[in-house]
């Protein structure tokens, strides 16, 4: 099963390290030191938790939360702000919880652990005749299974939970081949052959090209 992502955005380097170190363990962990790159990662990538220091050092991190109030994740909000307008701001904008600092490394584990189990996941991704389990790592089209390779059905995967969110080949790139780089044209051929089993299973047009961007699913009407 493809791992939540975390994106950090904590602008004191040690304590990022730290962060990094223990989320790595179970999650996918991205780690940005301001609040403009915060925004663009945020725009540009899929997280399912977002965990937002308010003191950062381009961008206050209440404008951060608000900017990203839209954002499909959740944000757990890290202050070293004792006062109670603050965290009560950050709440009515859209962060999801908060911590103070400093904080015992434990008790983050745990409110990371709350917030994605609050979210959830779907198990089974069906799109028309198309049905993929991550449950079980199968596919099938219209009933019938579709053979897919290790990196075919994790791109398929990753597509179908984020339908209508543009992939660039980067971002392909790093998060399934994570061991060692691909060649320059792995993510072109495996994207080929994957609409090519699709195809002959009477699955067309899920998987777009964005011509200069990425890749992209989307359901046709």
């Amino acid at each position: 099963m493809e791992r939540e992502r975390i994106l950090i955005v904590e602008d004191d380097p040690h304590l990022a390290r730290a962060l990094e170190a223990e989320l790595i363990r179970a999650y996918d962990a991205v780690v940005v030191h301001t609040g403009g790159e915060a925004i663009l990662r945020a725009e540009t990538e899929p997280f399912d938790l977002i965990i937002l220091d308010l003191g950062l050092p381009d961008i206050d991190g209440l404008d951060v939360a608000a900017a990203l109030k839209d954002n499909p994740a959740s944000i757990l909000m890290l202050t070293a702000r004792a006062d109670v307008r603050s965290r009560v701001a950050g709440l009515y904008i859209g962060a999801d919880d908060y911590l103070a600092k400093p904080f015992e490394m434990q008790e983050l584990l745990a409110r990371v652990y709350a917030q994605l189990r609050r979210r959830g996941r779907p198990e089974v991704y069906t799109v028309g005749p198309l049905s993929l389990s991550l449950t079980d790592r199968t596919c099938t089209a219209h009933g019938e299974p579709l053979e897919l390779t290790a990196h075919e059905f994790a791109l398929l995967a990753l597509l179908l939970a984020n339908q209508g969110r543009v992939f660039s080949k980067h971002t392909i790139e790093d998060r399934l081949y994570r061991e060692s780089p691909p060649t320059s044209n792995a993510v072109e051929a495996m994207v080929s052959r994957l609409r090519s089993k699709l195809a002959a299973a009477g699955v067309t047009g899920l998987i777009e090209t964005v011509r200069g961007i990425g890749y992209v699913a989307r359901e046709r009407s």
